[in-house]
């Protein structure tokens, strides 16, 4: 593992975090800037509480059409939680996203349509 502040290959194992949910994650510490991290700095993933596995399945559980209620409710997690993971992974697209091969464009395709009426329209 490389730093992700300084790109330093000299990094050591720097004790377990506990998380709320009763697992450790793993710190490292870098001896040549010295600042510590773990697994998640510097991902999309940095600072979330959630496990990684538990923002995976509930993201899997949008794209295939549940709604964030829904989702929420299954998770135990609050609907704005849901839609604050969606949002903060979505703000990575261009990371993770492969970039269109030579000269030819990329066309993305969503089956959902979210429908506003009414009060529900966003403020202009």
């Amino acid at each position: 593992m490389d730093c992700p502040h300084c790109q330093s290959h000299q990094v050591v194992k720097n004790g377990r975090e506990p998380r709320p949910n009763g697992t450790l994650m793993q710190r490292y510490r870098c001896r040549d800037c010295g600042k510590q991290f773990n697994e998640r700095t510097g991902t999309p993933m940095a600072r979330l509480r959630a496990p990684s596995s538990v923002v995976a399945m509930a993201l899997n559980s949008r794209t295939e059409g549940t709604g964030a209620r829904a989702t929420g409710r299954v998770f135990g997690k609050s609907h704005s939680t849901i839609l604050r993971w969606e949002e903060r992974l979505a703000n990575q697209v261009d990371e993770w996203s492969p970039p269109a091969p030579g000269d030819r464009e990329v066309t993305l395709e969503g089956d959902e349509v979210y429908t506003r009426v009414g009060e529900n329209l966003p403020p202009l």
